[in-house]
């Protein structure tokens, strides 16, 4: 293979996925704890928060909040991402900002630590 690519799985115990997709951290929180795997990115779709009433985003907001303080103290990466499965479900960069900065997160500063975390990933991925 030629061409970087990332592997991504839902599944929690795939050993060699570089980005794990998780529906609720709350679920995945005693999981990620006891087998944390440094430089895995731990992706978050917002497209299933949009269905969510209010105290569930509220809930939502919080669990952003816990899953970076745990991405940060374990060497993960947050990935937020918008899930769409199709074009009226994306999300623009400044709506993106927006929730990262609701969560306490600093756009610039999530934007720069994920532009590292993707190249490494990546380069690591190609081969010659």
């Amino acid at each position: 293979m030629k061409y970087p690519y990332l592997v991504i799985s839902d599944d929690l115990e795939n050993g060699r996925a570089d980005m794990l997709t998780i529906g609720s951290f709350r679920r995945a929180k005693e999981y990620l704890k006891k087998k944390p795997r440094k430089g895995v990115g731990i992706e978050v779709m917002i497209a299933s928060a949009r269905k969510l009433d209010g105290i569930s985003v509220a809930k939502w907001f919080e669990d952003i909040r816990d899953l970076y303080s745990f991405c940060h103290s374990s060497r993960c990466q947050i990935v937020l991402s918008s899930g769409a499965n199709s074009m009226y479900e994306m999300v623009s960069g400044p709506c993106l900002d927006a929730i990262l900065k609701a969560c306490g997160i600093d756009p610039q500063k999530h934007w720069n630590g994920m532009n590292e975390w993707l190249e490494s990933r990546l380069s690591r991925r190609v081969s010659i």
